[in-house]
């Protein structure tokens, strides 16, 4: 069993790409940081797996800011990747992955010192159904979709913002606001709205793999929640993405008990996820 980094990440990418798509869904956020890393490179960022028979076991990848990316794998690879960062004498902020993962190394590389509460977050990770469910309901068969622009972004910047704060516990409002605006620049953030024009909700497509697009910023004001049209919103997404990419969905969800929402129009819990700040 041994580390093996990278020098650069086109090497890295080529060599996991493989492995990484063996668990697509569960390692999704391997690529959309790896892709920020590409285009902003950074002296600090560090990339590498673990091998044993000459195959890959685990991927990990440090970020500029000092947090840690862990793909799906054993234990055991994560202790002999702990012991390797220990030797370099590397000082984490944090770490992310699927949570069995995730724990267990903040429980090793901690010893025993608190984790940050604020920084304590965990999630499911729900992929959409091969085929669309044919729920409906009389209150949202008027409802159509349409794509942010300019002219509706202040209101998209508003919900962003109130996204934020309603998270629990609370996100970084600018850096939605930032997402939501990149996601309008691509055509991938959407309103729905009723048959009189009225905007009810929210939601796009912040980033995809190569088979999955993933939803986020799914937001429904207060006055018109409990009318299942972020239901309508989601299944018109998924939709769109079987029918014009020939792709499915995937999504984080921060609700895991009875009653979630995409689980009752057909998502599936695939994985569970965790982040704890160090």
């Amino acid at each position: 069993m041994k580390v093996q980094s990278y020098r650069t990440l086109a090497r890295f990418i080529q060599k996991t790409e493989n492995f990484l798509l063996g668990n697509e869904v569960v390692n999704n956020l391997f690529w959309e940081t790896l892709s920020g890393l590409v285009k902003v490179p950074s002296s600090s960022a560090w990339a590498g797996v673990i091998i044993e028979n000459e195959e890959i076991k685990l991927c990990a990848v440090r970020t500029e800011a000092n947090y840690l990316l862990i793909s799906s794998g054993k234990n055991i690879y994560l202790e002999h990747l702990i012991q390797y960062f220990k030797r370099k004498k590397w000082k984490l902020k944090g770490v992310s992955g699927p949570r069995q993962g995730s724990l267990c190394f903040a429980k090793i590389w901690l010893k025993g010192v608190p984790e940050q509460v604020e920084g304590r977050r965990d999630f499911g990770i729900y992929e959409s159904p091969k085929k669309i469910s044919q729920w409906r309901n009389e209150s949202t068969k008027q409802y159509s979709i349409k794509a942010v622009g300019t002219n509706e972004w202040p209101r998209a910047r508003l919900w962003a913002l109130n996204f934020a704060c309603e998270s629990n516990p609370p996100l970084n409002g600018s850096a939605l606001v930032l997402m939501a605006k990149k996601m309008m620049k691509k055509q991938s953030l959407f309103f729905i709205q009723s048959a009189n024009f009225e905007t009810r909700g929210m939601a796009g497509f912040g980033r995809e793999t190569p088979s999955y697009f993933i939803i986020n910023l799914v937001y429904v004001p207060v006055e018109w929640r409990n009318q299942k049209i972020a239901q309508k919103l989601i299944l018109d997404l998924v939709h769109f993405t079987q029918q014009e990419k020939k792709k499915k969905c995937i999504l984080f969800s921060d609700y895991q008990e009875d009653g979630n929402l995409y689980q009752s129009i057909g998502f599936k819990m695939v994985s569970k996820y965790a982040e704890r700040m160090f």
